[in-house]
């Protein structure tokens, strides 16, 4: 008899058989084991099909990092819905878009996020707004038992939207096997297992956080520990529950760098640090390393719209390739670099990585003119500007649209970002192209300091590195840099800093 190719539900109700009493789900406010996860997802998902909703529709998620977040999550796709889980930082307008644009029939929402929904039938008509926690007070009396619908592995499950710091952002379409590919890739790569406990701190409306780490741990049985994110709160999960695997953005490593009593936590259960969403730099990755006293960390490369799946930087290798995404595609992708033409560059000749394997997306919703641009026989162009090296290690210089062009010379961010972070009194720093009446554009430096340090000096350190092309002709100091709730530095923004 043939069994059904597996579901991310599925793996609950797998686990919940398997691990029942298992401490599986760890928050500020509840600890909870597989099988009372499983059966608090299936009274409300009964709940929700009494209330009209069911298989195909698209609904919302909106809460923080929680049992909340995970109550609507499961339910919702053991009623054959498509989740669609929204950062918790989004306002009103911003949500009605990524409602209207979507055709979603409703949000289910977390109790402290409410004003966000209220007024938001002026903007868009919500067939469904549903309080999470009243939702699990009125399933208490439905069924604890799996509702075992007929959902087919391939069908549509979940939309996640980019991160949207050039425009509107764009839903991924993704089905139960793509996910699955992700989570299965990071299994793999990373030898997870059931003994792990996986801290998750970045949103989980954000897809490495959602689709490889937390779907990676359900499908190994291990334990996940949730929150929302601050030096202190990562630190002290860490100690606590003796967690051994996180993914964070590059700047919450930096942030927790800076923590004076960092040294005063036991980090000592803590196996992986993986990073993502942006390279450390050198200089910012040996900062990091000796604050923590500690060199598991891992790079991780990949795009929303591949899973994201993609490529890995090991912790033998920073030493000599930190900034660099690696050489060899994790176990289920393929990695090129390329021409215009398609044809594959040669080593220290700038392209465009493009990616291929069982993860991408199926498309963009409702906008196949946008996926025709970039998935092509198969291949997801990513517009990020790399080249290998002679070892075959493959370095991003830019995002295609990020790239400066002065007096019609290329000038590449990313390569000028590099030197700046070798400056001692330089914590941060974000390079932007800005009109210039005579030269198209000029380069701005954005600077994040942890010391004095002055324009001039700046200009002075940066001569040694940089062709004068290339050296920035703007300076602005500020505190922090505008970035989006993925860690991903808004650049409109920083223009106008």
């Amino acid at each position: 008899m043939s069994q059904p190719a597996p579901t991310i539900h599925g793996l609950l109700e797998r686990n919940a058989r398997k691990f029942p009493d298992k401490e599986a789900f760890i928050s500020s406010g509840k600890r909870l084991t597989y099988s009372q996860m499983n059966e608090a997802a299936n009274r409300i998902a009964r709940w929700l099909q009494t209330s009209g909703i069911g298989r195909g529709d698209r609904m919302m998620i909106l809460a923080r990092n929680n049992e909340n977040f995970l109550y609507a999550y499961f339910a919702l796709l053991k009623a054959g819905c498509i989740v669609m889980p929204v950062n918790a930082r989004l306002t009103t307008p911003e949500l009605a878009v990524l409602l209207r644009n979507s055709q979603a029939k409703g949000i289910l929402f977390e109790k402290d996020l409410a004003k966000t929904v209220d007024g938001l039938c002026e903007f868009y008509p919500v067939q469904h707004l549903i309080c999470i926690e009243d939702g699990a007070v009125a399933a208490a009396f439905c069924a604890p038992d799996n509702l075992n619908l007929p959902i087919d592995s391939r069908d549509v499950c979940k939309i996640l939207f980019t991160s949207g710091t050039t425009g509107v952002p764009k839903g991924a379409m993704f089905n139960h096997e793509r996910i699955l590919a992700a989570a299965t890739m990071i299994s793999i790569e990373f030898q997870l297992s059931f003994d792990d406990r996986i801290l998750t701190l970045m949103p989980l409306s954000h897809s490495f956080p959602l689709n490889c780490i937390f779907v990676s741990g359900l499908y190994c049985g291990a334990s996940h520990v949730l929150g929302d994110f601050t030096p202190q709160s990562f630190l002290k999960w860490i100690q606590e529950e003796k967690t051994t695997f996180t993914f964070a953005a590059p700047v919450a490593y930096l942030l927790v760098a800076k923590e004076p009593n960092l040294r005063e936590y036991d980090l000592s259960s803590m196996r992986v640090f993986a990073y993502g969403g942006g390279p450390l730099a050198l200089a910012s990755y040996q900062r990091v390393r000796e604050a923590f006293q500690n060199d598991n960390f891992y790079q991780v490369y990949g795009l929303t719209e591949a899973g994201p799946n993609g490529c890995m930087l090991r912790p033998h290798e920073h030493l000599t390739k930190a900034g660099s995404i690696g050489r060899r595609p994790s176990v289920n992708m393929e990695m090129r670099v390329v021409r215009p033409d398609g044809s594959d560059t040669a080593p220290n000749e700038y392209g465009e990585i493009v990616l291929t394997g069982d993860s991408l997306m199926l498309g963009y919703d409702n906008n196949p003119q946008a996926t025709s641009e970039v998935i092509r026989d198969g291949w997801l162009l990513t517009g990020d500007i790399a080249y290998r090296d002679e070892e075959g290690y493959v370095y991003i210089v830019d995002r295609k649209k990020d790239v400066i062009i002065t007096g019609g010379v290329n000038v590449y961010p990313r390569e000028i970002e590099e030197v700046l972070a070798r400056h001692p009194a330089v914590l941060e720093s974000c390079v932007v192209g800005v009109p210039h009446d005579e030269w198209g554009e000029t380069v701005k430096a954005v600077i994040v300091p942890k010391g004095d340090v002055t324009e001039a000096e700046l200009r002075d350190f940066v001569s040694v590195y940089l062709a004068d092309y290339k050296r920035p002709r703007l300076y602005s100091f500020v505190q922090e840099l505008p970035r989006n709730a993925s860690g991903k530095i808004l650049k409109q923004q920083v223009k106008h800093l």
